[in-house]
């Protein structure tokens, strides 16, 4: 009986944390995530791994903030989602690193 309910309580635990919402780089960076950003007027992609814009900005800031331009029609017109890390399904994504750049 102490199994079962010890089980039911692991099993609620899982799902509360598994419906979490992800509002920040430091959640998608423990959940390995990829941060991509789609541009709404060619529809190019761009993806980052969470870790490196996470180092770059800070934990604590929402990856839905941050401001990507595009490489192919110069606009900061983006649409920013996280998914999960294909590594299992594609055996290639060329992922993106954050640079700063000195002017």
């Amino acid at each position: 009986m102490i199994i079962c309910a010890l089980d039911d309580v692991l099993v609620l635990f899982m799902i509360t944390v598994m419906t979490q919402t992800i509002d920040t780089l430091g959640k998608a960076l423990r959940h390995n995530m990829l941060v991509v950003a789609t541009c709404r007027e060619c529809q190019n992609q761009g993806r980052f791994l969470a870790k490196d814009l996470a180092s770059f900005y800070g934990h604590g800031r929402d990856p839905f903030s941050l401001k990507f331009r595009c490489k192919q029609c110069d606009t900061r017109n983006c649409k920013i989602t996280l998914m999960d890390n294909p590594y299992d399904r594609t055996p290639e994504t060329i992922v993106w690193r954050p640079v700063k750049v000195k002017l």
